[in-house]
């Protein structure tokens, strides 16, 4: 999937939709739209339209695997580089029912 040639000798990218990475990265095409609004997976609109730059995409699937078995080894993060659906917004943290909170802080 990754650039083709061009005439002239240049590198065309391998731009694709929210549907293709969905598809590829086994998520829905919301899920896609959200994580590129967000910033966390690169893309670029043209118009109202989101479109992917697949060799972007793939170099951020290496990466997040050299980051995750560095920073992560043993500690119990995700191997997709901290993407979870379902649990609310990235980097927020939700206490518990035994955790201790600051007087006065309201649940």
């Amino acid at each position: 999937m990754g650039p083709s040639n061009a005439p002239g000798g240049g590198m065309i990218p391998n731009i694709v939709t929210a549907k293709e990475v969905g598809q590829y990265l086994k998520l829905s095409e919301s899920t896609i739209y959200k994580l590129a609004a967000s910033g966390e997976i690169p893309g670029f609109k043209i118009g109202d339209s989101w479109r992917f730059d697949m060799e972007e995409i793939l170099e951020m699937i290496r990466e997040s695997k050299i980051g995750t078995s560095r920073e992560g080894a043993g500690r119990g993060e995700m191997p997709n580089g901290g993407i979870r659906k379902g649990h609310g917004v990235r980097g927020e943290r939700r206490s518990g029912y035994g955790e201790e909170r600051p007087s006065g802080e309201p649940r």
